[in-house]
């Protein structure tokens, strides 16, 4: 399966690259990892699809990268620290950003805790 990450969300400060996953074009244009409803703003409905999907398969790497995207823009920043830790404590997934870059989950977790430490230490 080919996953994409949408390195742009600038939503987030401090975080002008966090990983966010984007699924493979589809007949019916499910977008399994809500990288739609996160650049909308929609996080409700892009938190249900994502923990939906974790409780299927809670290694879901792409889904973890994402729902720590969305709490970290919903101020849930405790959440999304320790979803970030648990990419980076499982196998590293060389990811594909949106512009078909490679980029390595490690990688993306990594800067995205490195840049919540930079901003609480301001």
């Amino acid at each position: 399966m080919r996953m994409v990450l949408l390195t742009a969300i600038c939503a987030l400060p401090g975080i002008a690259t966090a990983g966010v996953p984007y699924q493979e074009s589809s007949a019916g244009g499910y977008d399994r990892y809500a990288a739609d409803a996160i650049v909308r703003g929609d996080y409700a409905a892009a938190e249900d699809r994502l923990v939906r999907r974790l409780d299927a398969n809670g290694q879901d790497v792409s889904a973890m990268l994402n729902l720590a995207t969305v709490m970290a823009a919903t101020q849930r920043s405790v959440r999304a620290s320790l979803l970030y830790e648990q990419v980076l404590a499982g196998d590293e997934v060389i990811l594909e950003t949106y512009d078909g870059s490679p980029v390595s989950s490690h990688q993306l977790a990594d800067r995205a805790l490195r840049a919540r430490v930079q901003v609480g230490a301001r």
